[in-house]
């Protein structure tokens, strides 16, 4: 009797007696379900990463008590475990469920009433021009991932507030591994576990649950400035500046609402959610975004352009530098004497992984001594693999799998040419992104072919410090590659003015200096 393994890890290994179902394949085909329960299993597994954060904790308990098997547990990757049983389920995890559905429209009613109030009391509030403490909000409701470049700007940004003699309490819902280097006072506030299987309800009544466990932590002393990096349906920041007149700046990287419905699953409350964005965006006294798109979009909502500051993503000097030593991972994944083509990212839409992957047999067929480093994983990761098999290219290139945020330079110093193959938005719009991995190739000193898309084309010069290609194009992609790797000269110019241009422009302590800056200047106007 054969076994069933569900997960959403990759690269699980697992005997010729067990079936393997990726958790995705639920969500694409919900009538494989149906297919299952014709079969009986000796066991079922449902493997997850973390199960201090488990989403639809309920529902996947319903799951496994439809299926015929005589064993069903749910692990994560710290061996944690638990047994679903019918009489668990009968007597505490379907009350919980039934009592989720019963109370959720009125939790729901009470966030749009909570909205409209907060609405009616946005006005403007200033300081006294000093700025010595800042209340950093990272609010995700969910896991937060410990690599990818919305980390490097988290790190980064507290960073440069810590370098510019700043005192940060970094508040999150999530431990983040790196934010320990800075060693400023951190809280962990996990989101209370009253709703989890209404994903989007539990973003929204989780910004009052911190709002209360914050004020816990400010009873003698408030801070200064309030700087939150917004994350959906969170509207902690709001809360927390209202109660103490507090300036808040708010770090907008693109509208949620816009992401799921184009990037992920559109919301199920997308009005809801829609009304908590413009919220956050009006009551914020400055709006940080990371391009000029972005601002775009802003003004065409009517928000007032003198709070808006476009300040571009950076770099970290300290971990990203020519001098990091990348000789082990070379040795450990046999690349020596190999030209390296590296990326890096969490292999998301916006990123044109694929894209790359489909020009890995035309660069090889011109270049057989190549080989291709993926630093990372993410949704498009199945989508690369199969084009990699299809083109029968597989052996030339190296999967590294998630890598924690302050290992990434020692991979990337391992590569001759970095590349960004970023695409256009899908639904036509100006592509808003300020990829980090752009200006962490830049500190490395490393050559890059990139695609010519918005910011990128505007950070990047062709031909002086960087190729850039059409987007999407994957001849032209293939052909930089290629080029660059037949001129060593060319690669190590390129490199050298684009760590150039990084070092003067796009340090994440320059970064935070221009948002002082413009807070001070809007201060002033104030009086």
């Amino acid at each position: 009797m054969k076994r069933l393994l569900i997960t959403d890890l990759e690269n699980v290994q697992v005997d010729g007696n067990t079936e393997i179902l990726n958790i995705d394949d639920f969500k694409r085909k919900p009538g494989i379900i149906f297919k299952l329960c014709k079969k009986y299993y000796n066991k079922i597994q449902l493997h997850i990463s973390r199960l201090d954060f488990f989403l639809y904790a309920e529902i996947w308990k319903t799951i496994l008590l439809i299926l015929r098997s005589k064993d069903r547990i749910i692990t994560d990757k710290k061996n944690n475990e638990i047994k679903v049983t019918f009489l668990n389920y009968l007597l505490r995890d379907l009350p919980h469920l039934v009592g989720e559905i019963c109370l959720s429209p009125f939790l729901l009613l009470k966030v749009k009433f909570r909205i409209k109030s907060l609405l009616s009391k946005c006005y403007i509030r200033k300081n006294n021009g000093t700025v010595n403490n800042i209340l950093y909000l990272r609010t995700d409701p969910w896991p937060i991932p410990q690599a990818g470049g919305s980390i490097s700007h988290t790190y980064g940004v507290a960073k440069g507030f810590v370098n510019l003699g700043k005192k940060v309490f970094f508040v999150t819902s999530d431990n983040i591994t790196i934010i320990e280097k800075l060693k400023c006072p951190t809280f962990v506030f996990p989101p209370f576990k009253r709703i989890r299987n209404i994903k989007e309800i539990s973003e929204m009544i989780y910004s009052e649950d911190l709002f209360q466990k914050i004020l816990c932590i400010f009873k003698d002393k408030k801070p200064d400035i309030i700087y939150q990096r917004y994350s959906r349906n969170n509207f902690t920041g709001v809360l927390f500046s209202l109660k103490y007149d507090i300036p808040f700046i708010l770090e907008y990287n693109g509208s949620e609402v816009w992401i799921a419905k184009n990037w992920g699953k559109r919301l199920i409350f997308e009005n809801i959610a829609k009304e908590i964005e413009i919220l956050n965006l009006k009551f914020a006294d400055l709006i940080v975004v990371v391009s000029e798109a972005l601002k775009e979009e802003l003004l065409r909502i009517g928000i007032d352009a003198e709070k808006i500051l476009v300040n571009p993503n950076g770099f970290d000097p300290e971990l990203y530098n020519s001098s990091v030593d990348g000789s082990e991972i070379r040795k450990k994944y046999n690349l020596e004497n190999k030209i390296v083509v590296g990326f890096v990212g969490t292999f998301g839409p916006w990123h044109g992984v694929e894209i790359l992957a489909k020009a890995v047999k035309k660069v090889l067929q011109k270049k057989p001594d190549i080989r291709f480093l993926l630093v990372g994983g993410g949704v498009n990761m199945r989508e690369v693999r199969k084009i990699l098999k299809e083109d029968g290219v597989e052996d030339f290139v190296v999967f590294t799998g998630i890598v924690p945020s302050d290992k990434v330079p020692e991979f990337l110093a391992v590569c001759d040419i970095l590349v960004s193959p970023h695409v256009p938005n899908p639904d036509g719009s100006r592509f808003f992104g300020s990829p980090t991995k752009l200006f962490e190739y830049m500190g490395m000193r490393k050559a890059i072919v990139a695609s010519n898309l918005e910011q990128i084309g505007k950070i990047l010069e062709n031909e002086k410090d960087a190729l850039l290609v059409e987007p999407g194009n994957v001849d032209e992609l293939a052909r930089g590659i290629i080029r660059l790797a037949e001129d060593e000269l060319l690669r190590k110019t390129l490199g050298k003015n684009a760590w150039e241009k990084a070092l003067r422009n796009y340090t994440w302590e320059k970064n935070v200096e221009r948002t002082l800056l413009k807070w001070m200047q809007i201060n002033e106007k104030r009086g």
